[in-house]
């Protein structure tokens, strides 16, 4: 029976469900109004804010390190074009209704604001293409009302702005807005006045009523921002800026913002901070949960405190420092009571100029470890390049499956996710820039992280980069191609940080080179052993070290390409260190069942066609089918632990059966669908010579382009051409969806499963064909048995753990946790063998020596 504790649990789960299920049912119409309207007049508090850039849970400013509380009121640091300040927990309804929104405003350096160039004013009505109001903050469009540098005022387009209509010899001025219902109509006035009210210019029109209801923005220079970033491997961001703008482009401050009018939603459950979201872990008795901040100033309280209630109280296990950089507080509590349901909350103290102070509060729930739970799910989940943020429909079916694990395997977001581009100089601004992307990923997941473990492995894209062959942590040569990291090593260790605080202890701590700190090592939950690879962190670079390739040393597009020349020695995929954990997290099977492997991409090259113009390559050396030597040395390990390998990146939906010497001789890989795809691959073995098909189709026995055995399981290949003008089905046509891994400890079987992006997930037949997939763990080590050892008959434990090791060497075969007291063990070649029966989780054993492959032995007793 459920412990007490539990029922709230399963209660508030569904309450989270149902709500992310109402949101993804809204995604074909309107949303409903939250709220009743509020007629009292709403007015911003910069004036009370110490300095700092974010400003305020009230707010959402594109792009964050563009803009700045200071002197008591927000600043645009940036004079380029659609800098803009939307208010969350405000917005114009659907019902009718006068309204009206005013703000004060000047140049930032303080001269006159008609001297210089730029426009400055409000967008109202702002909606995105998905009615979710997160979905306006990165897509919205709505009305334009502003003022020109030379005196225009407009309300529409910015065009149609006549320069004099007001004089604007003051410092600074204020901007009003009104809206008047009109029948299917508003009549809208924009006037500008000195600060003692008196009126300097206006202009009146009336728009449509559909025009008037959405979100409210301050925008400082209107216009189109024209920034591209990389949705696909080779994406370079482009400077952000350009794009037309009436009066040039000048940088503006805002004050005294003020809302009101009976046509005014009120949201305060929109407000999204200081407490943005959360992320946890449990494994071992340790949990460990890292809380993620905006960025706070010096005079803001500089740490955060962990409660956990205990009755009806809460007690407090834990205060810590926020980063500076990362802006995260992580918090590491022992000896944590795995056995129950603990509620948790988070409080940070938002505190004001004139001493008042606000407890901000953010809950969830650490999850008991669910050991005596027949299945663990698994959410597989990764390239996010937010073309629908915030996601709903995604969410709520993610809700609906209640994993009890999330996975998120790499390219949390894209360097083109939010818009603006990149920044990558100087680097305190750059950081900002990586933390205004990632909150996306945040804000979208949030719901879910908040009560149930979850593992964030970052990508090449997650550090800015087209691919990444991180060479041990050193800087990027003079190519991408010739290896290491582009960002500085600080940056990089923002991006670690933010990403994997809250990851159990890495196996080793000491940092790679520049000092880049350190996330793969090992964690159980729910009696399954997971070991979180680095596989792109000390991988090394092509450039300089296989034949060359051409215009791009990563693509090889010459079809007489020989794979074997780009085996070189000394190559690296995951590094010493890394695999010599490998070896020692095969043989440690304590508190587990099952294992798994988790990494950003499947070791082979799996697709075959890449990109919009569908060229097939013959080589991809951002693959991790390449270099050979240590991809195949890294099999034989996992596949000493029957591991099954979760992962991503591929932007193609698949599961393979590695081989090594021959096909399916080593371990099984679900490379998960792309969340959103941007850049979209396909799985064409008849365009592709060199895959060597065993059998018609796209299903079966090939051969990479590096000449490694792979047999493919499943697979969905996207349209070859996606052209619709619905974002989601245009994601969907790009084949991304939803996967997840079931671990069946019972059984002993793994079951994977894949979703398109719309389907309902709790209807059978809505998988894609070849899904839901199961397999044994056994196939994990799938080389051909040469013979058999005795039929061992255990006592003394009910799951042991069976460890064959080559007698003459002392050698690990393999090492398996079996269901019951009994195991025939299987061996690859005659000679003598040493068994090892024993209980992982009290320490006891058993050796059996001199065994031998044979027919028809007797069985041999152990008693452990």
């Amino acid at each position: 029976m459920p412990s007490p504790t539990r029922k709230l649990t399963r209660r508030r789960f569904l309450s989270n469900s149902a709500a992310l299920a109402a949101g993804a049912a809204v995604a074909t119409k309107l949303p409903p109004i939250a709220s009743a309207a509020d007629t009292a007049e709403w007015a911003s508090n910069w004036s009370n804010c110490p300095d700092r850039v974010w400003l305020g849970p009230d707010f959402w400013s594109n792009p964050l390190q563009d803009w700045r509380i200071a002197n008591g009121r927000i600043e645009c640091t940036n004079a380029a074009v659609d800098r803009n300040v939307h208010l969350l927990t405000r917005a114009l309804g659907d019902k009718e209704g006068a309204f009206a929104t005013s703000v004060r405003i000047g140049r930032a350096d303080g001269s006159a604001l008609g001297r210089g160039q730029g426009s400055v004013g409000f967008r109202l009505g702002v909606r995105g293409p998905l009615p979710d109001y997160r979905n306006a903050l990165i897509f919205g469009r709505g009305l334009d009302a502003g003022l020109t540098s030379d005196g225009g005022l407009f309300i529409g387009a910015s065009a149609e702005a006549k320069a004099g209509t007001a004089k604007l010899d003051a410092t600074e001025a204020v901007l009003r807005l009104t809206g008047t219902p009109a029948g299917d109509s508003y009549a809208l006035t924009l006037s500008v006045a000195d600060k003692s009210g008196r009126e300097l210019g206006s202009v009146t029109k009336t728009m449509p009523r559909e025009r008037c209801s959405g979100g409210l923005v301050l925008v400082n220079n209107f216009g189109v921002a024209t920034a591209a970033g990389g949705g696909g491997k080779a994406g370079k961001a482009k400077k952000a800026g350009g794009g037309a703008t009436p009066g040039g482009l000048g940088m503006f401050w805002f004050a005294d913002w003020r809302v009101s009018g009976p046509k005014v939603e009120t949201h305060p459950d929109r407000a999204f901070g200081p407490l943005l979201f959360s992320q946890y872990t449990l494994s071992g008795g340790v949990m460990k949960l890292s809380v993620q901040l905006p960025p706070i100033g010096a005079g803001d309280a500089q740490t955060v405190r962990l409660q956990t209630k205990s009755g009806a109280d809460w007690k407090t296990v834990g205060e810590e420092h926020i980063h500076p950089e990362a802006r995260v507080a992580a918090f590491r509590v022992n000896h944590w009571d795995a056995s129950k349901d603990t509620p948790y909350r988070l409080v940070y103290v938002l505190q004001f100029k004139d001493g008042r102070k606000e407890d901000h509060v953010w809950t969830g729930t650490v999850r008991r470890d669910p050991v005596d739970a027949p299945v663990l799910s698994v959410a597989d989940i990764s390239c996010n390049i937010h073309a629908a943020f915030p996601n709903a429909p995604y969410l709520a079916n993610v809700a609906k499956l209640n994993p009890d694990l999330l996975a998120f395997v790499g390219d949390q977001f894209y360097e083109s996710s939010g818009g603006y581009g990149i920044i990558r100089s100087p680097t305190d601004k750059a950081m900002l820039d990586y933390l205004r992307k990632w909150y996306l990923h945040g804000w979208t997941w949030r719901e879910l992280m908040r009560d149930r473990p979850s593992v964030s492995l970052p990508d090449d894209h997650d550090v800015y980069q087209g691919n990444l062959w991180g060479e041990g942590g050193r800087i990027q040569g003079p190519t991408q191609e010739s290896g290491g990291y582009t960002m500085p090593a600080d940056w990089v260790n923002v991006v670690y940080r933010s990403q994997t605080a809250h990851h159990p202890d890495p196996y080793d701590p000491t940092p790679s080179e520049q000092g880049i700190i350190q996330y793969y090592g090992a964690f159980t939950y729910g009696r399954v052993s997971f070991a979180v690879v680095a596989d792109r962190q000390y991988k090394s670079g092509p450039e300089g070290k296989v034949p060359p390739t051409g215009d791009r040393g990563d693509h090889v597009v010459d079809p007489k390409f020989v794979p074997k020349t780009a085996d070189v020695p000394g190559l690296v995929l995951l590094g010493g260190k890394q695999e010599q954990f490998l070896r020692e997290w095969a043989r440690d099977w304590r508190g587990a069942e099952m294992k798994a492997v988790v990494s950003q991409t499947i070791f082979t090259s799996f697709p075959t066609t890449h990109g919009g113009g569908r060229e097939v390559l013959r080589g991809d050396y951002d693959s991790n089918g390449w270099p050979q030597t240590p991809r195949n040395r890294v099999l034989r390990e996992m596949r000493k632990a029957f591991a099954f390998h979760l992962a991503g990146d591929q932007h193609i939906p698949g599961v393979v059966h590695y081989g090594v010497d021959t096909h399916r001789d080593a371990g099984v890989a679900f490379a998960g669908p792309a969340m959103n795809c941007g850049y979209t691959r396909w799985w064409e073995p008849d365009r592709a010579p060199w895959t060597q098909p065993k059998q018609p189709g796209i299903i079966g026995d090939f051969t990479d382009s590096f000449g490694n055995p792979m047999t493919v399981l499943a697979v969905k290949n996207g349209a070859e051409l996606a052209r619709s003008p619905d974002v989601i089905e245009m994601l969907e046509q790009k084949s991304s969806g939803l996967g997840l891994v079931r671990f069946d400890k019972r059984r002993r079987k793994i079951v994977i499963e894949c979703w398109p992006y719309r389907a309902d997930v709790t209807k059978p037949g809505t998988q894609w064909p070849g899904w839901p997939l199961e397999i044994d763990l056994l196939d994990n080590y799938g080389r051909k048995a040469a013979g058999h050892l005795p039929a061992l008959a255990i006592s003394g434990v009910k799951q042991p753990l069976i460890e064959v090791m080559e007698q003459a060497t002392g050698e690990l075969v393999y090492a398996l946790r079996v269901a019951e007291p009994k195991f025939t063990p299987h061996v690859f070649a005659a000679g003598k063998y040493t068994v090892r029966v024993s209980d992982p989780d009290t320490g006891k054993s058993a050796e059996v020596k001199n065994l031998e492959p044979g027919e028809a032995q007797r069985p041999v007793a152990v008693r452990v």
